[in-house]
């Protein structure tokens, strides 16, 4: 793994698994109104509206409400996108219920940007077997992007590999003989972030130990007594593999007990409105963590013209919503690249045709993707995002890393 920089006038430290060109092509959906459509494109997802995890539900949100401002603008090639947006509690079982439905009832044309690793990895064997096309997971397990075995599956997420590299490397920079104490969620997204961690160091021939770990299941009321264990072994490193609600729990409880490691948090988990706020900002002062995206509500993007055409959407179409809540932002850019497949398609709409288009994007700018930053997928490699950028808080935004 390298490291590049981003176009003048801002430099940036982006680290990838594999180089990639950086022209920026932006997304070409039509504006332009129709007055009458052609039809009905239906797409189907699942979203813990309620459960553990219903704070990573403003994706649903936000999206539901891009189709309908797509709609008002005249739909994808004169026919409207209806996203039919279902509540799985974050349980794999309701989560293959819900898509059933979808499937066989309402017929959809394809899964659209479902949350989570073990919801979308229950329903991946059904999708693939029927041949419906289950695009930009909202989950970064590799196994979304392996076309080998699941052809018919691309992640929206950078991979949990390539996170958990990018920190592996940043670590043995910054802290080379450092012990580091992971804790992770017993389930795909905690056992594959830990693997890739380990792998990457052993890669590195590192001298970084990972000296204790503690896992938690999801459906756990707290996390308290693995942090006090983890900072028994005094390790100068901490790798919070959580997702938001214990995120909260593991950044209070380690600055309760006065442990003061480098303390590392995952894209899904590194949220100013929903986790950082919630945890208290003066207890965040310090957190590492890696985006490829543009933080909303920073300043850093006021005069972005992809950032302002966003917050006029919301100002719009999604009042209510939280300009400062990333998820709404990465939502919204979701949105952006299934218009983008879609409108390539033309009027063939079948699932050879959509996958040949989602399989063969080349450098995309999506609006919420730090400039350098773009997609791109081929037949042989569906990893949709490649590329990171570092990042500290510094008690009130994200700052990257030099």
């Amino acid at each position: 793994m390298g490291s590049i920089l981003a176009p003048a006038p801002k430099r940036r430290r982006l680290l990838q698994l594999a180089m990639a060109p950086l022209v920026c092509a932006g997304p070409a959906w039509g504006q332009q109104a129709v007055r009458q459509f052609k039809g009905e494109i239906r797409l189907g997802q699942t979203m813990p509206y309620s459960g553990p995890l219903s704070a990573l539900s403003p994706v649903g949100k936000v999206q539901s409400r891009y189709f309908t401002m797509l709609n008002e603008a005249g739909g994808v090639n004169g026919r409207s996108v209806r996203l039919i947006s279902l509540d799985d509690n974050y349980n794999p079982a309701k989560a293959v219920e819900q898509t059933r439905n979808l499937v066989e009832r309402e017929r959809v044309l394809a899964m659209f940007s479902s949350m989570g690793t073990a919801q979308n990895a229950a329903v991946q064997k059904y999708l693939n077997s029927r041949k419906i096309p289950q695009l930009f997971v909202y989950a970064g397990s590799d196994r979304f992007a392996d076309p080998q075995n699941y052809p018919y599956t691309l992640p929206g997420l950078p991979t949990f590999s390539l996170e958990a590299s990018a920190y592996a490397e940043y670590v043995h920079r910054v802290k080379p003989a450092a012990k580091v104490a992971v804790l992770y969620q017993n389930d795909d997204f905690g056992k594959e972030y830990l693997a890739a961690f380990k792998e990457r160091l052993r890669q590195l021939g590192s001298k970084v130990a990972v000296a204790a770990v503690a896992a938690y299941e999801v459906t756990a009321p707290t996390i308290e007594s693995q942090v006090i264990s983890l900072a028994a072994s005094k390790a100068d490193v901490f790798m919070n593999v959580t997702t938001p609600k214990f995120t909260i729990q593991a950044i209070r409880k380690v600055s309760d007990l006065g442990w003061q490691p480098l303390h590392i948090l995952p894209i899904a988990s590194n949220f100013i409105p929903t986790v950082l706020r919630v945890a208290g900002l003066e207890k965040c002062i310090g957190l590492v963590s890696s985006t490829p995206s543009k933080t909303a509500g920073d300043p850093e993007w006021e005069d972005d013209a992809e950032y302002r055409k966003w917050l006029a959407f919301m100002k719009k179409y999604y009042p209510e919503g939280d300009t400062t809540e990333q998820l709404n932002f990465a939502g919204y850019s979701m949105a952006v690249l299934m218009t983008e497949v879609l409108r390539r398609c033309g009027d063939d709409l079948t699932s050879a045709r959509i996958m040949k288009e989602a399989t063969s994007l080349q450098e995309v700018a999506l609006p919420h993707l730090i400039p350098g930053i773009t997609v791109s997928t081929s037949a042989t490699n569906y990893q949709t995002i490649r590329q990171l950028r570092l990042q500290r808080f510094d008690g009130k935004l994200w700052v990257p890393l030099a």
